[in-house]
């Protein structure tokens, strides 16, 4: 891939959200743009390096790798690669009705312009995607599917996140604890990280997450990987063995004693009766 591109967005009839340009640059130190002002919003997601963020003259942001930064139409910015470790970055302008509040339900905006990931898998993804954009200049609704893909994952993902305006509270932080098994059921998850997750009390997320799903939540992620299983061994060859590892049991004995417990029988009593011909 070249160090520096731009492509420029072909398509125009588009009202909720249009692209731009996008692209990457890999900035010689110190490397500065700005003082500007730009006309639509612009995301830079930082791929290695460091460099700095400035909003009028007296806002500054030293941002590394794994961060992204926000300009925001109208506002004066100004942003220089570090002398030492200069920064290279994705980069994709947009705009368009609905952006303002995909944006705030991110946690960003012209007084808090800054993107941390709520944890690295948050960032790898942002990054997969922006990454992608450079790959796909064929099909602008395919640009746009993949820049609404990017705006939900800067919401799921942002530590700045905001809780839905309706709706109740609680059953909010269930629904972020539940997609965050659904991303990691494969892992060791603990309770005490769904806790963290959602910034919640180890005890009061305990029993917030059994009063809405009624099971605790050390039960949900067995039932989780136990219903993922059944499919893999209704839909497909793998072993018993290989089963067991993809949804997170390292011991294959634990994985069968957790299915019979679930399901009432063994794995592969499971399979022969409900097995797709």
């Amino acid at each position: 891939m070249n160090e520096n591109i731009t492509y420029i967005f072909q398509g125009t009839n588009y009202i909720d959200l249009t692209l731009y340009q996008y692209g990457r640059e890999k900035c010689a130190p110190l490397l500065s743009c700005g003082p500007a002002v730009h006309n639509h919003y612009l995301l830079h997601y930082i791929l290695e390096g460091k460099g700095l963020f400035t909003i009028g003259t007296d806002r500054h942001y030293a941002l590394h790798a794994g961060q992204a930064f926000l300009i925001c139409p109208k506002s004066i910015t100004t942003y220089t690669a570090d002398k030492a470790d200069p920064w290279t970055y994705i980069w994709i302008e947009f705009d368009g009705l609905k952006i303002p509040p995909f944006l705030s339900d991110a946690g960003l905006g012209l007084k808090h312009p800054i993107y941390t990931p709520s944890d690295p898998a948050g960032a790898r993804e942002l990054e997969s995607l922006m990454t992608a954009m450079l790959e796909q200049h064929s099909s602008s609704l395919r640009l746009l599917g993949n820049m609404y893909w990017i705006l939900e994952t800067l919401i799921r993902t942002s530590s700045q996140r905001k809780p839905p305006k309706t709706g109740n509270l609680q059953e909010f932080y269930v629904h972020e604890a539940m997609m965050y098994i659904e991303r990691h059921y494969n892992q060791n998850i603990s309770v005490a990280q769904l806790a963290d997750w959602c910034n919640l009390d180890r005890s009061y997320f305990g029993k917030i997450f059994k009063d809405t799903v009624l099971v605790t939540p050390q039960e949900y992620i067995i039932r989780y990987r136990i219903n993922t299983a059944c499919d893999l061994l209704k839909n497909t060859d793998l072993s018993i063995g290989d089963i067991s590892a993809q949804v997170g049991y390292d011991n294959q004995l634990h994985f069968s004693r957790a299915f019979k417990k679930v399901m009432g029988m063994a794995p592969r009593d499971w399979k022969k009766r409900n097995r797709l011909t």
